[in-house]
């Protein structure tokens, strides 16, 4: 079953990535034209967003410091707006408002919890195109996650950490690099793990899937669970087109977690990074 459960991952993933290569994916225009927005605590904030797409199926999606992706809201075809769990519409605490090609995202009362990036996106049959996104900072408050350590990524639903290395490499045209991600998991969780690459120029794109395989794998301890597993990705002979920020995504269980990413930089190019498109990501889990 596991094998089974493996094929069908890399399957899916094979077929996001031959949508966005082949060009058969057509994105929206999706503008958010505000990048960061400051409150204060307790403010009342409204976060707009523009979409110019034939798509009907309309969607916000929160990422915390800790980088969970969240549901906010899903506007159907019909117009229904659907909140997620963690955003249910009856704490009256949001909304959100379709005009026309704009859509509102509003908090009636902002708390620390609120401090995140919001992204507002069309939904497709098999992905999500996504805004470039919105930051929401509380004056005087620091994230609520803050405390973890620098580009380590920690999801306790999950009981899985990812850790990025380095936060960011600068390499002359023609040199190679090899990125690190470890994946760190409490109970035995099945994990499938890619690399997105996110450009100005080329947007989020899958660009290798490891699947359950990696580098080398360790218990933390004898008769332990918990395992430790270092996912690599080589890259030689490089060239401005490499340039932008590489993420280590880990899908376990119907959960998607970030790592913090790592920002390649070729010497001789500008690198301006906008998370603009992704995908959605989904893996069934074992019981």
């Amino acid at each position: 079953m596991r094998w089974a459960l493996n094929l069908m991952s890399l399957l899916w993933f094979q077929f996001l990535a031959f949508l966005f290569v082949s060009g058969v994916a057509q994105f929206a225009n999706i503008s958010q034209p505000v990048s960061v927005q400051t409150a204060e605590l307790g403010d009342s904030v409204t976060i707009e967003c523009q979409i110019n797409s034939s798509m009907k199926t309309r969607v916000w999606y929160r990422v915390t410091t800790g980088r969970k992706l969240q549901l906010v809201a899903k506007i159907n075809k019909k117009g229904t707006i659907l909140f997620g769990s963690q955003f249910n519409q009856y704490n009256k605490l949001y909304s959100v408002k379709l005009d026309g090609v704009r859509t509102y995202l509003h908090i009636f009362y902002a708390t620390r919890g609120d401090i995140g990036t919001y992204y507002c996106g069309v939904a497709y049959a098999d992905f999500i195109d996504f805004g470039s996104g919105t930051f929401l900072q509380l004056k005087g408050i620091l994230p609520a996650q803050n405390t973890i350590k620098a580009f380590t990524s920690y999801n306790t639903k999950m009981k899985v950490s990812v850790v990025q290395q380095p936060e960011s490499e600068s390499v002359q045209p023609g040199d190679s690099v090899t990125l690190s991600c470890s994946v760190h998991t409490g109970g035995g969780e099945h994990t499938s793990v890619l690399w997105l690459k996110s450009s100005e120029s080329s947007g989020s794109r899958i660009i290798y899937n490891s699947g359950n395989q990696s580098e080398s794998c360790e218990r933390t301890e004898s008769g332990s669970p918990e395992t430790s597993c270092v996912y690599k990705l080589p890259k030689q002979n490089l060239s401005s087109d490499d340039a932008g920020t590489y993420y280590c995504v880990v899908a376990s269980c119907g959960e998607t977690l970030f790592g913090n990413g790592t920002k390649l930089y070729i010497k001789g190019k500008t690198l301006k990074l906008k998370i603009h498109k992704a995908v959605s990501l989904g893996i069934l889990c074992n019981h």
